[in-house]
């Protein structure tokens, strides 16, 4: 779930806490939480300058009333009045590391940092092997407004995101989470995302609508900001009704097509709150009842952005009585040039496959023994996977070196 929380402990002429108070937005974001159960919670709009505001959303918004499950990775601002805080069930979820982009490609410091977390899946069978799905989250809310500095702002920001990304070539499974603040998917901001240069580690957007969102009936059902209209925006709130997708989740091929055991549910991205009946209007009027009658209210009341939820599958751990794991296998490539694939001993007489990301397959064959050498592959840029599937039907996908 990304959501973002209008300017949380973060008071200002036009925002003052009589407008914005704090204490019942925890009290509502509680109760959001706990309709939509989310494992992953992205935030944005939480005060930079005060890192007790981030522990705060933890411990007067989460962990009350007797839950325990939700940890909070580290709070990175630099220096900017508001900054993203991400939370996660950690009965679920471990954080194995994180750091943040705060610089652009020509080194010069972004409008608000971009969190980079590297989690993984806490499954019930660890303990027996420590092998695990990982993910890497990049949460980020970029630069407000339709200048032409707030494009270059946005420019520059997904660039450096990709940037890392194309230098961190061991990342297998990555989304983006937050407010991105773009008004349509042309802008270059968007397409640094979905079109970058190195085509294999581009982003996909899950329902796949690309167009101008902004104030477009055709796009009413993805919308998520803003929650009321011009009468009611209270000055602290944007008015206009429901009008554009800022929000979003987007995530890498090997999530997109399942490759690394975690994929995304078809059809399960959801503006909570948004019926697809209130095109320009406030969430409250007319009648909505995609959600209970308090949830709505909480969501009126919290923000003028609806949060924005997504389904991940996850392939778990499965043992078996000859094997701890779906096949134990390493690719590697010798000094020679020659790439080589290690496998266990169940995999004898089970398949492999060689394919690029475009599905295509390159080679394939019956493996014979545990060591075997791959066929000449192509010479050029980009990525190819191998899946190996054992004589129990349990497979596992790797990239190749080449």
């Amino acid at each position: 779930m990304t959501y973002n929380l209008l300017n949380y402990r973060n008071f200002t002429s036009w925002c003052p806490s009589s407008s914005n108070n704090p204490i019942s937005k925890e009290g509502y974001l509680n109760e959001i939480v706990n309709h939509i159960e989310p494992h992953l919670l992205v935030c944005n709009e939480i005060n930079g300058n005060n890192s007790s505001a981030h522990s705060r959303i933890l411990n007067h918004a989460l962990n009350i009333n007797g839950e325990t499950r939700w940890e909070k990775t580290d709070f990175f601002t630099n220096g900017s009045s508001i900054a993203n805080g991400i939370y996660y069930d950690k009965n679920v979820l471990g954080l194995k590391s994180q750091e943040s982009i705060s610089k652009d490609l020509s080194n010069q410091n972004l409008v608000r940092v971009i969190d980079v977390c590297h989690f993984f899946y806490k499954d019930s069978l660890l303990g027996q092997n420590p092998d695990t799905i990982f993910f890497t989250l990049f949460a980020g809310h970029l630069k407000a407004g339709s200048s032409s500095s707030d494009i270059s702002q946005r420019d520059k920001a997904t660039k450096a995101i990709m940037s890392f990304i194309n230098s961190n070539s061991g990342i297998d499974n990555y989304l983006i989470a937050g407010d991105l603040n773009m008004k349509k998917s042309q802008e270059l901001g968007f397409q640094n995302l979905i079109n970058y240069s190195v085509s294999s580690i581009n982003f996909y957007d899950p329902e796949n609508q690309p167009g101008n969102w902004n104030n477009n009936y055709n796009f009413k059902d993805l919308h998520n900001q803003s929650t009321r209209d011009g009468a009611t925006n209270n000055g602290c709130f944007s008015g206009g009704g429901l009008d554009d997708r800022f929000n979003h989740w987007l995530f890498n091929n090997d999530i997109n097509q399942g490759l690394s055991r975690i994929s995304y549910v078809s059809g399960s991205l959801n503006a909570v709150g948004n019926d697809g009946l209130h095109f320009n209007n406030s969430i409250i009027s007319p009648t909505n009842n995609s959600v209970p009658s308090n949830i709505l209210n909480a969501l009126y009341e919290m923000s003028d952005h609806l949060p924005v939820t997504i389904d991940l599958d996850i392939e778990r751990l499965q043992i078996g009585e000859k094997e701890h794991y779906s096949p134990a296998v390493r690719a590697w490539k010798d000094l020679n040039g020659v790439s080589w694939v290690d496998v266990s001993q169940s995999s004898v007489g089970g398949t492999w496959r060689c394919f690029d990301m475009m599905g295509r397959t390159i080679h394939s064959g019956i493996i014979r023994q545990t060591r075997f050498d791959l066929p000449m592959l192509p010479e050029k840029n980009g990525i190819l996977l191998i899946t190996i599937r054992n004589n129990l039907n349990q497979s596992r996908t790797l990239r190749l070196p080449l």
